[in-house]
Formats: structure tokens, C-alpha cells, sequence
């Protein structure tokens, strides 16, 4: 190594050692004759190097829909010859389910694997080209813990997953073999801890042996649920989610067991409570704890259905809601919190074009804002405005 070369290296180890905090260049050095191998980029250092930050929150938004049934004019709408097409339906909720961060719905219905016509209530046997259409329309994950699961027997049961895990969707309520309480899901960088159970199997029970149905449905047991709750927790969940299929159909006031129930497990480690099956929107309340609140949202009603005033009396059984939670964690504390609830009114819309009945799930507010690509009546907007009116009177506090 020439001297040069030596002393420009001493120099610059000195002045690394000192803490300068100036630029340092290449000295003139009489008599040195510097490398061509060595540029002058290489002999420059600075001590000021950026220093790399933790981003101290990450923000994600959850949203959850209700009830998704098949009656039979909602199947034979769909139907073409090419097959069965349900996409349309979803098109103007669409933007809301993609923009979340993960979306989850309940498929209140059964597929089966045989040949058989497809039906309605009270035996659903459905399309499978529905999921298609929920995993074009940007939903994540499917509950299928419902008082409908066997319908369709053990078989139905094992189909609903074959189907579901083929278009690479999640699911939680049952299983082929193993009884499977909850699903953790990482969801840019916070673990969701979903769990699912049915209150109801419709006197169906004897489909499945008592073995068969401990481990393929999760059937609500209080003790049981609690359990799983912490299991969750020491699985790494950092928050808790209960979609419960519970409480009385067709009534809007939440019934003392579904508040009884809420409050043990909201007390043994639940974050949040969001019900389905009444098939109408129930009242919604936040549960003081002391050193925390939980939100209890008893049911967010029919999210698709040919339920409505014209088939069932009951006006109500059009309205649903979306549910957006937005849940914030702090990196430094490890701390993760829901920041927010926001609830998007939706409702069934169903018109006859050409002879062929259409469905369409509409968000309330834009439609009667007209800011959806659909022309409606002043019949249906009145209808619209009542169904806004009647969903605020349950989720007023939370309503967009």
C-alpha cells in the first residue's frame, strides 16, 4: 500500500473515531498519487445517516354484512343460458366491500353434491355460483354457523367447504373433521380473532351423530365459547370479533338472552358482538366493563333475500346494514383498539324488467342522493327514506 494511500485512511479512521460531525472530502495530499481503483465518492463519509422510524400506528377496516339467503325467484333471476350469474346484484355495495381491509359476511344457505333441484326455504339448496359473485364482489371471509347448515345433511356441510376453499376464501362455523371455534386472520399486521356459532340447527340435530356434531358445527355452549375466547387470545389474537347467528326472527328489540349472553362474553374477553339470523335490524347498546366497552350490534338483518313487504308482511325484512369497523394498533405499546363504528344502510331492491325479476343491494344514502347509475321511482325512494328512518331508529349512533 503507498504512504499516500495509508495516511488518507488514518485520517479518515480519526475522523470517524472524533464524532465530526462535517463532511469530510478528499484532502489534497502533496505526493500522493490516489488509486484509480479509488473514487473521490469513496473516500467521502458524513455521520449524519438517516435514521429509520417505526410507524407507530396501523389502521385497518373490518367490514361485515348480514344475512346472504337464496329464495327460489332470486335463484331463477339469476339464471341464464350460460349458468348462474349473481354478480349484479352486489354492484353498488361493491365499492364499500373492496375499499375494506377485509370483509366478512354470513351464507345463510347449503350447497349440495348430488343431483338435485335446487330449493328455497325451508331446505336452501343453492348455486354455488354465488360465491363466485361474493368473491367478485370483494368479500374475504364467510360465517357458516346458521340454523340452516344442514339443510343439506353432512354432505351439504362438506360441499359448502369444498366450494368455498376452491375460490380461495375463508370461512369459519364449521368443519370437515375437527371442531374449529375461530379463525385468526392477518390483516396488515393486526390479528383478528373471528369466531362464528349457531344458536339453532331447525330440529335437523339427528343429520349428524353427536361426535359428528360437536366437531363439525360450532353449536353455541356458553362455557365452551368462553374458552375458546382465550384460546384465541393464546393463539395470538389481539382482537376478538363474535358473529353469533342468535335471537328471535322478525324482532327488532333484542330478547334478554341475547343481553345476558352478550354480557358474559363480553366480561370473558369479546371486543365487539355482531349478531345475524332475526333477519331484521336489531337495537345496537355499548356495554360498560369498567376498564373497557364493548359494542353489541344484536343483528344487522338481511344483507340479500327475497324477504320483503310483498312476500312476508313486514317491510322491515328489506332493510339491512354494513358494518365498518375501523381498529387501530399502537406499534410502541402493542395496544390494539377499535377507534371507530360506521354503519352503511342498505336495502333489497327487486323490479321486474322485461319479464324477469332483478335484484339489487342498495346503499340507503346514495341511492336516495341519487348518486347511484340507477333510475328509481318516487314509490321506491319513499320506500328508501322509511328504510333509512327505520334503520337510524336502531343504529342512530353509528349511522353514515
Amino acid at each position: 500500500m503507498r504512504k499516500g494511500m495509508r495516511y488518507i485512511i488514518v485520517v479518515l479512521m480519526l475522523s470517524i473515531l472524533s464524532g465530526c460531525n462535517n463532511v469530510y472530502t478528499q484532502p489534497e495530499v502533496m505526493g500522493t498519487d490516489i488509486s484509480e481503483n479509488v473514487t473521490k465518492e469513496d473516500l467521502t463519509l458524513t455521520s449524519e445517516k438517516p435514521i429509520k422510524t417505526v410507524e407507530q400506528y396501523k389502521e385497518i377496516d373490518l367490514l361485515f354484512a348480514g344475512d346472504i339467503m337464496l329464495h327460489m325467484p332470486q335463484i331463477n333471476s339469476a339464471k341464464s343460458f350460460l349458468g348462474y350469474d349473481f354478480t349484479p346484484t352486489f354492484q353498488y355495495v361493491k365499492p364499500y366491500i373492496e375499499k375494506a381491509d377485509f370483509a366478512i359476511a354470513n351464507i345463510e344457505t347449503s350447497f349440495s353434491n348430488k343431483d338435485k333441484p335446487f330449493s328455497g326455504f325451508p331446505l336452501f339448496n343453492s348455486p354455488v355460483e354465488i360465491l363466485d359473485a361474493l368473491k367478485h364482489t370483494g368479500f374475504d371471509l364467510l360465517s357458516t354457523a346458521n340454523n340452516h347448515v344442514l339443510d343439506q345433511g353432512k354432505d351439504g356441510i362438506i360441499k359448502m367447504i369444498d366450494e368455498i376453499e376452491k375460490r380461495e376464501l375463508l370461512y369459519v362455523g364449521t368443519s370437515k373433521d375437527i371442531y374449529t371455534p375461530y379463525k385468526i386472520v392477518d390483516v396488515d399486521g393486526i390479528k383478528i380473532g373471528i369466531m362464528t356459532y349457531a344458536f339453532y340447527l331447525n330440529g335437523l340435530n339427528s343429520r349428524l351423530t353427536d361426535d359428528e356434531r360437536d366437531r363439525m358445527i360450532n353449536v353455541f355452549d356458553e362455557k365452551r365459547a368462553i374458552k375458546d375466547i382465550q384460546e384465541a387470545k393464546e393463539d395470538g389474537a389481539e382482537f376478538i370479533i363474535l358473529f353469533l347467528h342468535w335471537g328471535n326472527e322478525y324482532q327488532t328489540i333484542a330478547s334478554d338472552y341475547q343481553r345476558q349472553t352478550a354480557r358474559v362474553l363480553a366480561e370473558n374477553g369479546a371486543d365487539i358482538i355482531i349478531g345475524s339470523h332475526p333477519h331484521v335490524i336489531q337495537d345496537s347498546e355499548t356495554l360498560d366493563l369498567g376498564d373497557r366497552k364493548v359494542n353489541v350490534f344484536y343483528s344487522l338483518g338481511n344483507f340479500y333475500s327475497n324477504q320483503r313487504k310483498e312476500t312476508m308482511g313486514n317491510s322491515l325484512t328489506e332493510d339491512g346494514a354494513m358494518l365498518d369497523l375501523h381498529i387501530v394498533k399502537d406499534n410502541l405499546s402493542n395496544v390494539v383498539k377499535l377507534d371507530s363504528i360506521t354503519s352503511i344502510p342498505t336495502w333489497g331492491y327487486k323490479r321486474k324488467t322485461n319479464g324477469k325479476y332483478e335484484y339489487f343491494i342498495l346503499p340507503v344514502k346514495d341511492a336516495i342522493d341519487g348518486n347511484l347509475d340507477i333510475d328509481l321511482s318516487e314509490d321506491v325512494l319513499k320506500r328508501l327514506k322509511k328504510s333509512y328512518e327505520d334503520t337510524s331508529t336502531k343504529l342512530n349512533l353509528y349511522i353514515n
